[in-house]
């Protein structure tokens, strides 16, 4: 390797002398960067469609005179993915003659970039039709600048805007003081970190348009008015097409302007039948702005989504452990915990509008990829990602190929892998992400394990396969294992035990697996482990050995007496789930001590006792964060180990637990307490006196306790006044304040 690389050297060397000799400049510019564009306030009423809805919403938030006695001027932030339409609104609000009465002076900012100076040299230019002040100091321009919009009811409209620093928001905001009460900033915007620095109020989240709407919008830009009624074979195309768009209305304009007065079949159906990242418009290229802004780290972790299907429901939990096994998290200096790194990473993709329909499900939360995102994520992975579909048995599958997903195995031939995959070496990723009622593919993983010696991830969802070959423990890279969903297989081969790099094994819902293999003790490196089986009970010395686990999802385990005495021996577990294990009676004693403990969920055990523990017992638990009891009968109060843990807790959610009639009396030291759930616990009769002294508590939930109820939803309640300093109150559904 040394040889290697110092004739490398040697020809990078006469590589630089070549181009010194023929002038050439190796300051080429990015053409991947795409020049965002400077954006003006008109547009015209009739082609903006859907949206009245919205612009009420908007509107009215800017009429608001008072601005709820709020101290600082009010900014409303608009929300939302490229091509959504969030400019348009902004634009079609800034022209109603209402908003045009209601504020003495108006200005439209197209903010190519956020510079503090130039933005007051704009709004003093807009506001007082001044001379160009360009040459001015910021002195001067401040100070001319609080001149001209002292007393004055003012909108300002920050429109696109990209990235902002909190302290160069609040300088401009700090200048801005002088204009009259009722002053408003409309900021619009893809990025969620831009929205909560800037916003004194919850974003509006700009949702896609409804089909009706965007059929509505596409026949207005493919056909000249009225005459689509002349083509009904077009029509039933054209919403083929509206379909595909997602209800994005930048999608729907640019297919229908393509499509514009060509009344040829074979060019609607060409439409159709393509990907919208196929075709030469504008949606790519203003999305990929986005991803050239993103840092390097965040830019791997993007593209590898592109191997999932269309419409695919992720999580964030699994996506995560996804990154880690293929070397995409980056460890810091500080020792964070990788995948605590993840959620800094997901939150941040989140933040720029790259995740959709994020649900939280209290284990993880639920979330996909705009159809439009994930074209773009296709696009930027290029060759390093494959989506095969098989029922084509030819397919142009690059050689630099390293993630590759597959519709369904079972098409394929069994006696030989296809010759467009026998011909690639570094597969890191195999995925299986689609099935088909009936299929198994075995012969076809067991010729993958063989030819991909170097796989990272092994992804089996919901696969039936009956068993699985010998020669997995052959894939000694292989971190990402899961087999989750599989309702058929009943044992595991002995030699999965000699994965010891492996770090996330997933076993969820496996409901005919007998039992764990024997040694699973020697998987040293599981930092995940989620597991379904049919065994009464976990063998001593197995799961407890695995000191390496961050999270342990223990469910639907329908047979399981007992867990395991060892549990204290997993000092980095930061998350525990219990749950559908109607026969598991009791914890182990041990589990008060795992100290690096942040999430305890326990669901839907009908046996399971609490212990209540002695006053005087050892310390224990220190860091939890989050804790939920759910669907637990037996247990009538909390247990006193909870206590070492009241002033990290953030969240405490307990339903159906109808012999629970109250809540612990150390509530009152949860002095980070955010939210609070209590659902359907009728002995619940009143809340503890202490919950007054949680100034932390922003949100209360109560469901289906009617007596807790009755004390608090008339306000005059006799534990109203416990509560009434908490902002969101939510009582049988109903928010009360």
């Amino acid at each position: 390797m040394a040889h290697k690389m110092k004739e490398l050297r040697t020809r990078l060397h006469e590589i630089n002398e070549e181009k010194n000799k023929l002038h050439l400049s190796s300051n080429v510019p990015d053409k991947s960067i795409v020049q965002r564009k400077e954006t003006h306030s008109f547009v015209l009423v009739s082609n903006v469609i859907g949206r009245n809805k919205d612009k009420q919403r908007i509107i009215e938030l800017l009429m608001r005179i008072d601005d709820d006695g709020a101290s600082k001027m009010a900014v409303i932030p608009i929300v939302g993915i490229e091509g959504i339409g969030k400019t348009t609104l902004a634009k079609w609000v800034y022209m109603d003659d209402r908003i045009s009465k209601h504020f003495d002076h108006k200005v439209w900012l197209s903010m190519l970039d956020f510079e503090v100076k130039k933005t007051i040299r704009d709004i003093i230019e807009s506001f007082s039709h001044e001379a160009k002040c360009d040459s001015w100091s910021l002195e001067k321009l401040q100070n001319h600048l609080r001149s001209i919009v002292e007393n004055k009811r003012c909108l300002l409209v920050m429109d696109d805007v990209w990235e902002v620093s909190r302290e160069n928001w609040e300088g401009l905001r700090d200048l801005l003081e002088g204009v009259s009460k009722g002053s408003k900033v409309i900021v619009t915007t893809w990025n969620k970190s831009v929205a909560s620095i800037m916003g004194t109020v919850p974003p509006h989240n700009l949702a896609n348009l409804s089909q009706e709407d965007s059929l509505t919008l596409f026949m207005k830009c493919a056909f000249e008015q009225g005459q689509e009624r002349y083509f009904p074979d077009l029509m039933v195309i054209g919403k083929e097409i509206v379909n595909k768009c997602g209800g994005n209305p930048m999608a729907v304009k640019t297919l229908g302007s393509l499509l514009h007065s060509k009344t040829n079949q074979s060019n609607w159906k060409s439409i159709r039948d393509s990907e919208i990242w196929q075709l030469q418009t504008d949606i790519l290229p203003s999305l990929r702005i986005s991803y050239d802004l993103m840092p390097s780290y965040l830019k791997q972790c993007f593209a590898y989504c592109s191997i999932f299907p269309k419409n695919y429901e992720f999580n964030n939990l699994e996506l995560i452990q996804l990154w880690i096994a293929n070397g995409l998290i980056q460890p810091n200096r500080n020792n964070t915990e990788l995948e605590e790194i993840g959620q800094q990473y997901w939150e941040e993709l989140w933040s720029r509008s790259f995740f959709d329909d994020v649900v939280e499900d209290y284990l993880f939360l639920k979330f996909k990829m705009h159809d439009l995102i994930r074209a773009l994520a296709i696009s930027v992975a290029q060759n390093d990602s494959s989506n095969v579909n098989m029922n084509m048995r030819t397919q142009d599958v690059s050689l630099t190929t390293r993630h590759i997903s597959f519709s369904d195995p079972s098409l394929l031939p069994e006696d030989e892998l296809p010759g467009y995959l026998s011909e690639l070496s570094g597969i890191r990723t195999i995925m299986f992400p689609i099935k088909k009622e009936g299929s198994t593919g075995e012969s076809f993983l067991e010729m993958c394990i063989s030819r991909f010696k170097h796989l990272r991830v092994l992804y089996l969802h919901d696969s039936s396969f009956e068993q699985l070959p010998n020669s997995i423990g052959g894939l000694k890279h292989l971190r990402f294992f899961h087999l989750c969903g599989n309702r058929n297989i009943k044992k595991l081969p002995d030699s999965i035990c000699e994965l010891h790099h492996l770090q996330s094994l997933g076993l969820a819902r496996c409901e005919e697996l007998e039992e764990l293999p024997a040694d699973l003790k020697n998987m040293i490196s599981l930092r995940f482990l989620d597991v379904t089986t049919k065994q009464r009970r976990f063998p001593e010395s197995g799961i407890g050995c695995l000191t390496s686990l961050r999270c342990l999802f223990i469910g639907d385990c329908k047979n399981l007496e007992a867990l395991f005495n060892d549990m204290q021996s997993l000092t980095s577990l930061r998350k525990l789930f219990i749950g559908g294990c109607p026969k598991l009676t009791s914890l182990p004693q041990d589990i008060k001590n795992l100290k690096a403990l942040e999430n305890l969920w326990i669901c839907n055990c009908e046996n399971l006792k609490l212990q209540e523990g002695r006053s005087d017992e050892p310390r224990s638990m220190l860091r939890l964060r989050s804790m939920m009891f759910v669907g637990l009968p037996k247990i009538v109060s909390f247990p006193r180990w909870l206590q070492r843990s009241a002033r990290t807790m953030q969240a405490i959610d307990v339903a159906h637990c109808p012999n629970l009639s109250t809540l612990p009396y150390w509530l009152q030291n949860c002095s980070s307490l955010r939210r609070l759930k209590i659902e359907d616990c009728p002995k619940m009769s009143s809340l503890p006196d202490g919950i007054r002294h949680i100034p932390t508590l922003r949100e209360l939930w109560i469901d289906d306790c009617r007596e807790l109820s009755s004390r608090i939803a008339a306000r005059s309640g006799e534990d109203w006044s416990k509560i009434a300093h908490i902002p969101e109150i939510y009582i049988d559904g109903r928010k009360m304040k």
